[in-house]
């Protein structure tokens, strides 16, 4: 029983960090449109763009991950 509630409080962290992630990606996303509305497409727009390509394959990375483990509760 123990492994079982170790695995879910993990699951449990991943999808904080899920969570972490969306909260970047909407807030930088709101950045770089409001710089691109602007018309002020200088270092911090693409800085930002960068980033957005980042967290958004972190977010990939991770959900896949997480889904994985999930799967892995029906072994316990």
């Amino acid at each position: 029983m123990a492994k079982l509630d170790k695995a879910k409080e993990y699951i449990g962290v991943l999808k904080m960090y899920l969570g972490l992630i969306t909260a970047l990606i909407i807030s930088d996303l709101a950045g770089v449109a409001k710089l691109f509305n602007s018309s002020n497409i200088g270092v911090s727009f693409w800085l930002g763009i960068v980033t957005l390509v980042v967290l958004t394959y972190s977010f990939g990375k991770l959900s896949r991950y997480t889904h994985k483990k999930i799967n892995e509760l029906e072994d316990l």
